[in-house]
C-alpha cells in the first residue's frame, strides 16, 4: 500500500471549489469588481454581532486573534448564512445524552457529508488535524491545526492529546482495559508527541480501520475532548491536593470527580472545541441551552466565523408523544428522534403547512428494523442452554408472521428479512437474508420439538431442561422503531408455539445498562451495518458491545477481564476479522468478510424481522443549509457531518 496523506487543502478540494482566494484565507474574492470585502456584504461582518459587541467593550479579543492560523472553511449546503437565532429541539428526559450528539462532533477527523459506508478512507476528512499513514497502516501521524483554541481561549495542542493518552487511556483506574479499537497485535497503541502540533499513533500491527474509529463519535472524538489545562486539577498525577476538591464536590473519590468534570453535557466549566458550549445543562428543570463558542475555529467561504446560530435550545420532554406534539405545532426547528413511530408519518406529513415545516428524508444504515437478540452468553445456565439451541431459535423465527408485522406496525414498508447486509451492497448474503423467514407454525413446532422441549404445562407453555416453563423477557426501547408494538405481536406468535414472551419497555439508558451488565434475556436491535457492514460489523461478528446476542464474547474480544472466551465458530470469525483489520486491500477485505458472513449464516445468532422503512426529520421552513436527504445511523451521527455550524434561520 502506498504512503497516504490527507491534508486540509486536499479535503477541501474534494468538497468545495473556491475562486480567487486561499482555501484558508478569511478574505474571499466575490467575483465582483468592487473593493468591498465579501465578509462585509453578508450580514454585517466577519463575526456575530453579539461577539463584536464584546470585542468593542474590550471583554473579548478581536476575531482575527481568536481564529487559527488557517481556519477550516465550511462550504454551505445552499448559501452564505446570516447570524442570529436559535435551533429549537428537545431531549427525551434529562439523561438523553444522544440529543446533544449533533453539537459534540469535533474530532481530529470526521465523516464526509455524503457518507455511504464505502471501504477505504475517501469518506474520512481532516478536521482538527490532517493526517498521514505509513505503508502498512500501523502508524498514523496527525498534524493539529495551529492556532486552534479551546472555548476559554487557551491553545489546543499536542499536550491535550497526550493528557488524554497518558492520564486517561493509560491510567488503569480510569481505563481498566484499553478498548479494542486502540489495540493491535495484542498491544495497546503508543501515542508520541512529535512537536507542539503533531502526534503519532503507533500500533504493533496494521490497523486498517483506525481512521474510521477516529471519525466515530463515541470513539475517536473523545481524543479531542480532554483540555489538559482544565482537567489536570482533578487528576492525582497532576494535582497532589485533588482530595480537597473531592471533599468539596461531595463525590465519592477522584475518579467520580474526574468523570463528572469531563462530562461536557452537564459541566458548564469544561472548555470545548465545538460550535456551541453548554451553558444551561439538563441537570434539572425543563430546558437546556448551548451558546456559541467565541473561539470556534471554522469560517464560511466569505471568512465569517461560524456558527451562524446563536444557540441551541432544548426542551426536556416527558416522552415521544410530547415531542410529536411540539413538532407538529411548529415548535421544533430540526429533529427526528422519537418521531419515527407507528402511524406518525401521516400525521406529521399532513401538518406540514399548519406547522410551517418540511420533512427531510433520513437514509438509515440498517439491514433490519428489529432484530431479536437472545442472550447467548446468559448468566443463567438453563437459559443459556435454551438460547444456544439453534433449533430453538429457528423455531421462534418460523413462528413470526413478518408480513403482518410489516402491514400493521410499519405501514406496509419493508420486506421479510433476516440479518444480511442489504441487497444493494457488495456484502449481500442470500442465506443470511432469507433463511427461516417463512411464516410456518408447523415448521416452528417441528424445530422446537427437535430442540428437545416437547413437554408442556397446563397453559401450553413448553418446559425447559429444568422442568420450568420457558419464559423470555425482551428489553424494548420505548422511544424508537415501534419495538413494543412488534413485541406485542411476538407475544401472540410465540404463545401459539408454546413459548411465553414478556415485554420490558425501557429507556435506552436502562437497556444499555442491562446489556452491558449481561442482565437480560433478549434485546431488540436496530440492525446497524446494512450498508457500512465493514465499519459497523457487530451484527455479523460480535466485536463490540452492541452485539447483545454475544455480549460476553464481545467483552472478551475487547479485552475486558470479565469477558468470556467464545466457542469455535466465533473464534474463527475473530481470526478472520483480525486478518481483515490488518489489510488495506479492498478485495481481500471483501473476501474475508464474506467468510465471516458464511459463519454468521450457519450459526444464526439473531432473528430478523424486516428491512427498515425510510425515516424522516422535521425541519422548520425558516431553517436553511440542510439537504433534502441525509445519511443516518451509526457511525454517522446525523446531522453532525453536515456541519450544523452552517445551519441558519431566516426571519
Amino acid at each position: 500500500m502506498p504512503h497516504r496523506r490527507r491534508t486540509w487543502a486536499l479535503a477541501a478540494l474534494s468538497a468545495v471549489v473556491l475562486t480567487g482566494c486561499s482555501f484558508f484565507s478569511t478574505d474571499a474574492d466575490t467575483g465582483e469588481d468592487d473593493d468591498t470585502p465579501a465578509s462585509d456584504t453578508a450580514a454585517g461582518g466577519p463575526e456575530a454581532p453579539t461577539l463584536a459587541a464584546q470585542v468593542e467593550a474590550g471583554t473579548l479579543p478581536p476575531v482575527e486573534e481568536r481564529l487559527p492560523d488557517e481556519p477550516l472553511v465550511v462550504e454551505p449546503v445552499e448559501e452564505i448564512g446570516t447570524y442570529g437565532g436559535e435551533w429549537r429541539t428537545y431531549m427525551m428526559g434529562p439523561d438523553d445524552d444522544n440529543a446533544m450528539n449533533p453539537i459534540g462532533y469535533e474530532g481530529l477527523v470526521r465523516w464526509a457529508r455524503e457518507y455511504t459506508g464505502a471501504s477505504g478512507t475517501d469518506e474520512i476528512l481532516p478536521n482538527l488535524a490532517d493526517y498521514e499513514v505509513n505503508e502498512d497502516g500501523s502508524s498514523y501521524t496527525f498534524h493539529l491545526r495551529p492556532g486552534t483554541r479551546w472555548s476559554d481561549g487557551e491553545p489546543f495542542t499536542a499536550d491535550d492529546i497526550m493528557f488524554w493518552y497518558e492520564s486517561v487511556l493509560m491510567n488503569e483506574t480510569l481505563t481498566p482495559s484499553v478498548p479494542g479499537w486502540l489495540t493491535a497485535g495484542g498491544e495497546p497503541v503508543t501515542v508520541t508527541k512529535v512537536d507542539d502540533h503533531t502526534v503519532r499513533f503507533d500500533f504493533a500491527a496494521p490497523k486498517a480501520f483506525f481512521l474510521h474509529d477516529m471519525a466515530t463519535l463515541d470513539r475517536g472524538v473523545q481524543v479531542a475532548e480532554h483540555p489538559r489545562h482544565y482537567l489536570e486539577q482533578f487528576h492525582p498525577d497532576h494535582n497532589p491536593d485533588v482530595e480537597a476538591l473531592v471533599a468539596e464536590s461531595g463525590l465519592g473519590d477522584w475518579v467520580a470527580l474526574f468523570e463528572n468534570r469531563v462530562d461536557w453535557r452537564r459541566n458548564v466549566d469544561i472548555p470545548r472545541l465545538a460550535p456551541w458550549v453548554v451553558t444551561d445543562p439538563p441537570n434539572d428543570g425543563t430546558t437546556a441551552t448551548a451558546e456559541r463558542n467565541p473561539y470556534y475555529w471554522k469560517v464560511d467561504p466569505d471568512g465569517k466565523q461560524l456558527p451562524y446560530l446563536d444557540q441551541v435550545s432544548y426542551s426536556i420532554v416527558e416522552d415521544a408523544e410530547v415531542a410529536l406534539l411540539r413538532a407538529i405545532d411548529g415548535e421544533v426547528d430540526l429533529e427526528h428522534r422519537g418521531l419515527n413511530q407507528g402511524d406518525n408519518y401521516p400525521l406529521v406529513s399532513e401538518n406540514q403547512e399548519a406547522g410551517d415545516y418540511r420533512l427531510m428524508t433520513y437514509d438509515y444504515d440498517s439491514m433490519n428494523i428489529a432484530t431479536v437478540q437472545l442472550n447467548l452468553t446468559h448468566p443463567d445456565p438453563v437459559k443459556r442452554e435454551i438460547y444456544n439451541n439453534k433449533d430453538f431459535r429457528i423455531g421462534l423465527s418460523y413462528a413470526i408472521n413478518r408480513q403482518e408485522i410489516i402491514d400493521l406496525v410499519y405501514n406496509g414498508q419493508g420486506e421479510p428479512w433476516q440479518t444480511s447486509p442489504l441487497e444493494s451492497t457488495p456484502f449481500y448474503h442470500e442465506q443470511l437474508a432469507t433463511q427461516y423467514v417463512e411464516y410456518d407454525v408447523d415448521l416452528a413446532n417441528q424445530h422446537l420439538d427437535q430442540a428437545g422441549y416437547t413437554e408442556r404445562n397446563a397453559d401450553g407453555i413448553r418446559l425447559g431442561p429444568d422442568g420450568q416453563p420457558i419464559v423470555v423477557t425482551i428489553d424494548a426501547r420505548i422511544d424508537v422503531f415501534n419495538w413494543t408494538d412488534v413485541g406485542e405481536l411476538l407475544v401472540d406468535y410465540w404463545a401459539a408455539v408454546g413459548i411465553e414472551l414478556r415485554i420490558n419497555p425501557v429507556s435506552d439508558e436502562v437497556r444499555t445498562e442491562r446489556r452491558d451488565s449481561n442482565q437480560f434475556d433478549a434485546h431488540f436491535g436496530s440492525g446497524l451495518g446494512g450498508r457500512a457492514a465493514l465499519i459497523v460489523p457487530w451484527n455479523y461478528v460480535p466485536v463490540a458491545a452492541p452485539a447483545a446476542y454475544g455480549e460476553m464474547w464481545a467483552r472478551w474480544y475487547e479485552g475486558y477481564p470479565d469477558g468470556e472466551e467464545p466457542p469455535a465458530p466465533v473464534q474463527e470469525q475473530y481470526d478472520l476479522w483480525r486478518q481483515l483489520e490488518a489489510t488495506f486491500d479492498a478485495d481481500q477485505q471483501e473476501e474475508l468478510f464474506k467468510q465471516i458472513l458464511d459463519i454468521a449464516a450457519e450459526e444464526f445468532y439473531q432473528i430478523g424481522i424486516a428491512t427498515p422503512r425510510q425515516e424522516f426529520a422535521v425541519v422548520k421552513n425558516s431553517m436553511h443549509n440542510l439537504p433534502e436527504q441525509m445519511p443516518s445511523g451509526s457511525p454517522y451521527p446525523n446531522p453532525a457531518p453536515y456541519n450544523p455550524e452552517q445551519f441558519f434561520k431566516s426571519e
